[in-house]
């Protein structure tokens, strides 16, 4: 019943944003080489656009949590759903070089099992991306980013932790046509390696403009823990539950990283290296300045080993002349 609310949820929300963006006419037209392809949608921290365009970009996400968990005590019942609110964002300063801000927001966590139930702020995370090889004219671009993580959020929602991270990354985008195949590879570096885990992670995007406005997707997300932490369990032990401790307690027994969102940074992490999500969904391309997008994202690798289920995630694309 849960998911399904959720669905609808989603599928309201996508509605009322298309319903909103075809009551609104552009201003001017992009004269972009590159503004017939699309930016990613699912990971939205990590799957970035190899592009450098201003944009503008609300996500809302809704997350049901496994119904159990793996951890050092063995198999612990969670379940439950997280929402969370975000606004993305891009300045380019050239068609080379742009300033990217790819976190923040707020996260609603209601496990419904051994957890208690916690709302608060993400992370900041934002840096700067240069391409550093530009062809329009072979619909090709491959760009660098380089972003730190300010762990400015809430611990109660597993984040703060540490003293953040570095994470260089190289995205590239290649048309063919109406098809379009992008990605990213890089890596979570922790300034403080002994409360986050060191993180090798990949992205894959393929889209095809069916006509001009429908661009269904698939995309593909994997991490890969290379070094954990040194989180361990508090004195208190399960007695940390529904303290300030809850969230050493959860990063010290879990045997997995957590997800794209969460970097938990505990001893037993190395445990379940992989966690990968595939995804599902379609781009509208309402006007010139406008997209909307919709996924449904699952787990590919045991959901009982991070904490994701399934996702649902809408969001908006507000291109920015400037």
């Amino acid at each position: 019943m849960g998911r399904t609310v959720a669905f609808f949820k989603c599928l309201c929300l996508g509605v009322a944003l298309l319903a909103g963006g075809m009551c609104l006419q552009p201003t001017e037209s992009r004269a972009d080489e590159f503004d017939r392809y699309i930016m990613p949608l699912s990971n939205p921290v990590y799957n970035g656009d190899a592009r450098n365009k201003t944009i503008v970009r609300p996500i809302y996400l809704y997350q049901n949590l496994p119904e159990k968990v793996q951890t050092s005590v063995g198999k612990v019942p969670l379940d439950g759903h997280v929402q969370g609110f975000a606004l993305a964002a891009t300045i380019a300063l050239s068609e080379r070089f742009s300033i990217v801000a790819v976190k923040d927001g707020y996260l609603d966590c209601e496990p419904d099992e051994t957890l208690s139930s916690h709302s608060g702020w993400a992370d900041l995370a934002a840096g700067l991306q240069y391409s550093l090889l530009y062809q329009p004219e072979n619909q090709f671009i491959i760009s660098a980013r380089a972003v730190y993580e300010l762990p400015s959020g809430d611990d109660e929602i597993y984040q703060g932790n540490g003293d953040g991270t570095i994470t260089p990354s190289v995205l590239f985008l290649k048309g063919y046509d109406r098809l379009q195949l992008a990605g990213s590879v890089g890596v979570v570096l922790p300034i403080d390696s002994s409360e986050e885990n060191t993180l090798l992670y990949d992205t894959w995007h393929l889209s095809y403009a069916v006509t001009d406005w429908f661009f269904p997707l698939v995309e593909f997300n994997h991490f890969y823990v290379l070094d954990s932490g040194d989180r361990d369990v508090p004195d208190s032990g399960l007695g940390a539950i529904g303290t300030g401790d809850e969230d050493d307690l959860v990063a010290g027994i879990a045997e997995f990283n957590g997800c794209d969102l969460i970097n938990l940074g505990g001893s037993n992490s190395d445990e379940n290296r992989n966690f990968a999500m595939m995804a599902l969904g379609a781009r509208f391309r309402i006007t010139q300045w406008l997209d909307v997008g919709a996924a449904y994202e699952f787990t590919v690798t045991d959901d009982s080993k991070g904490m994701v289920d399934d996702r649902y995630l809408v969001d908006m694309v507000i291109s920015v002349p400037l």
